[in-house]
């Protein structure tokens, strides 16, 4: 429950906290009650946007929410959004792996680049991207107002060019250790092979379809 644990009450092993450690750098939040979220941007989204849960692979709890905007397929781009987690979770791999999964199979679909927009006073935002591995682009400043204040934006993207030459195994190195960083690859080379069988084959009886015609 996204309310639950990002309300700051006492929430299952979770003590209580300010909510504005989770929400300081989001147009909207903290939220007097689930009522109120569910008529926010939270769960209000756009038509080229989409919402994701991050949830822990033992436990099976849900540790936070992920979401994709401005989706660009014409230009092939997108944006990240800074995943809402609950403060035990800030910085753990868990948000660390949504974003990596998520980021995967955008560059899998053919996307070109992935932008991620943080405040400039965002410490752990900041630390986030680097952590993902993206590189910073620029400042815009005084791109929003957030909560009657000035807000300067720092780009950063990720473009597929440098997913594909190192920043995808680097990432899932981290995440995953070397061993298992291998079986990815040999997976991956696998399974590329496969792709190519699988064209060479098609290419061939297409070829034979052909010649009987003539």
């Amino acid at each position: 429950d996204l309310f639950a644990m990002t309300s700051g009450d006492a929430y299952q092993e979770n003590r209580a906290f300010d909510p504005n450690t989770v929400w300081a750098f989001w147009p909207e939040g903290p939220f007097r009650d689930e009522k109120e979220m569910r008529l926010s941007s939270v769960f209000q989204r756009r038509l080229n946007e989409a919402g994701f849960a991050i949830v822990e692979s033992l436990t099976g709890k849900m540790v936070g929410v992920v979401f994709l905007t401005n989706d660009n397929p014409k230009n092939l781009c997108i944006s990240l959004e800074l995943p809402i987690v609950k403060p035990s979770s800030e910085g753990t791999v868990e948000p660390i792996e949504g974003c990596f999964l998520l980021m995967d199979r955008l560059f899998a679909m053919g996307y070109r680049r992935i932008q991620l927009s943080v405040d400039s006073m965002d410490t752990n935002g900041k630390k986030l991207s680097g952590r993902l591995g993206f590189t910073q682009e620029g400042l815009i400043p005084k791109d929003r107002v957030v909560k009657e204040s000035n807000r300067d934006s720092i780009i950063y993207g990720m473009l597929n060019s440098d997913w594909d030459k190192g920043a995808r195994a680097f990432l899932y190195k981290k995440l995953h250790g070397d061993v298992a960083m291998k079986t990815d690859i040999s997976n991956n080379k696998k399974e590329g092979e496969l792709d190519k069988q699988t064209k060479f084959l098609k290419e061939s009886k297409a070829k034979q379809v052909a010649t009987k015609k003539q």
